[in-house]
């Protein structure tokens, strides 16, 4: 794996046959320093693939699910230092992750990157990740290596879940999960080499993506029934009967992001209602 400051002459010479790459964000009073931060690598991204792809044009929306007026303000003095044109779109009530992202639509858009607020991308990352795209054609989505603020690798890819290993992750104390920790280090596929390419895989991370605009419009975005959690899994699962999934090791990223057990009773409802739809769409396992 390469890092940010390294040479990349494969993603600088592949020609990339795209005019226009969309990036959508979705916001709900997503706090602004993070964001702001977001912002400023993926600003920073975007003017390295600009360099090696001159022709390709750009365009960033954030979608607002409901923060409020003086929200909204904020974001508009935000983005008056971002050197790319920005779109904010604002919904009056909260439609969830996936419908969010669904209503940034663009014209004659070749390539979608879906950005979590709080994931913050390589300088090299949009370069590498075009570049993966241009040269294995029968992929149509790619997602990052991530990491966390220490620098520890999180792992996006997973096999199907079980209602154990969701019950564990979503509320066991400690101790428990530790006891459950082989069960859930294979749910998180850590027995694999992810310092090289992986293909074909079956469940991804929403957090961060890039998606090619034809294999987007073919599953139809995400599914706006899950209203948070599960929406990436489904559009995985989706996903895969059209095109071939890939993980790519140079395509880095950092993520905040922050467990479901720690983040409330209303995310804990959220996620238990999406695992239902989920495993009534696709199959139940319990262990």
């Amino acid at each position: 794996m390469r890092t940010a400051d390294q040479e990349d002459p494969l993603s600088e010479s592949i020609y990339i046959p795209a005019n226009h790459l969309a990036v959508s964000i979705v916001l709900h009073k997503s706090p602004i320093p993070i964001l702001q931060r977001c912002l400023a690598n993926l600003q920073a991204a975007l003017v390295r693939l600009l360099e090696t792809q001159p022709r390709m044009t750009t365009t960033v929306v954030l979608v607002d699910n409901a923060s409020g007026r003086t929200y909204i303000a904020k974001l508009h003095a935000l983005i008056q230092a971002f050197g790319f044109p920005v779109v904010i779109h604002c919904n009056d009530g909260n439609l969830g992750y996936g419908a969010g992202h669904n209503q940034a639509q663009g014209k004659d858009v070749d390539f979608r990157l879906i950005l979590n607020p709080d994931v913050f991308l390589e300088p090299n990352a949009l370069v590498r990740a075009l570049a993966f795209l241009a040269a294995n054609p029968d992929v149509g989505l790619v997602v990052p290596h991530a990491r966390d603020e220490r620098g520890r690798q999180l792992y996006l890819c997973k096999r199907y879940p079980t209602v154990l290993v969701l019950a564990l992750r979503g509320g066991a104390p400690p101790w428990l999960q530790k006891r459950f920790s082989a069960y859930l280090e294979k749910y998180e596929m850590r027995d694999l080499d992810w310092s090289v390419p992986r293909f074909d895989l079956q469940l991804i991370s929403g957090c961060c993506f890039l998606i090619r605009e034809t294999v987007w419009r073919a599953i139809g975005g995400f599914d706006p029934g899950y209203f948070l959690y599960f929406e990436d899994f489904d559009l995985g699962l989706r996903a895969r009967r059209v095109t071939r999934l890939a993980y790519l090791p140079d395509f880095v990223v950092t993520h905040l992001g922050g467990g479901v057990a720690r983040k409330g009773w209303r995310h804990r409802v959220w996620f238990v209602a999406s695992a239902w739809r989920f495993f009534q769409r696709y199959g139940w396992r319990w262990v």
